[in-house]
């Protein structure tokens, strides 16, 4: 049974809860680099004309793109068709390799909001070239986030309303929900 959107736990929501004005190096900057699944969410796939994976179809974007909510981004060089996409960011909290999916969620350490920009102009063309197409999802300041939120404070990753508002606009310009995704927080 699906539950309201209004009884559902949202991150947008937990993240406003933070009283906490110190300080502080930002959460991020320790950050190596960003794995991030492709095609994760069926209506996505669908819009791309892309199959729907059967298994998690991984991709990378550099720690030099990561920027925090509210600081201004630039667009990739030349870019013309740049799409951005709404996602879960799940915040490894130690050091892990290799770690077996049943203990996974024990190296979480909050999560967050994060923009995927892609300059689609590009990953087109690579595409078609069959080339890599790292730098239309991998350009400086093209991964924004949000405060992460404690992973104590969140009961079930997998049923997570998110909503993305730009420039202070009333209306949402993109929302989703985490129980849509095809691979989940928790693998």
């Amino acid at each position: 049974e699906k539950s309201s959107a209004a009884a559902r736990p949202t991150l947008a929501g937990l993240a406003l809860t933070s009283s906490l004005r110190v300080r502080r190096m930002a959460w991020w900057s320790r950050t190596r680099v960003v794995y991030a699944i492709g095609r994760n969410y069926v209506a996505h796939a669908h819009e791309l004309n892309n199959p729907v994976p059967k298994a998690p179809f991984w991709f990378i974007k550099p720690a030099s793109s990561i920027i925090g909510s509210g600081t201004p981004h630039q667009l990739a060089p030349g870019a013309t068709d740049t799409h951005h996409e709404l996602e879960l960011g799940v915040v490894i909290g130690r050091r892990a390799t290799r770690v077996k999916a049943a203990d996974a969620m024990a190296h979480v350490g909050g999560y967050c909001l994060a923009l995927d920009m892609t300059d689609r102009g590009a990953q087109d063309a690579a595409k078609k070239a069959g080339k890599p197409w790292a730098a239309a999802k991998g350009w400086d300041t093209s991964c924004p986030v949000s405060e992460m939120v404690p992973a104590a404070a969140v009961a079930d990753p997998s049923s997570l309303d998110m909503w993305l508002r730009v420039n202070g606009e009333a209306a949402p310009r993109q929302s989703g929900s985490t129980g849509l995704m095809i691979f989940g927080a928790r693998l």
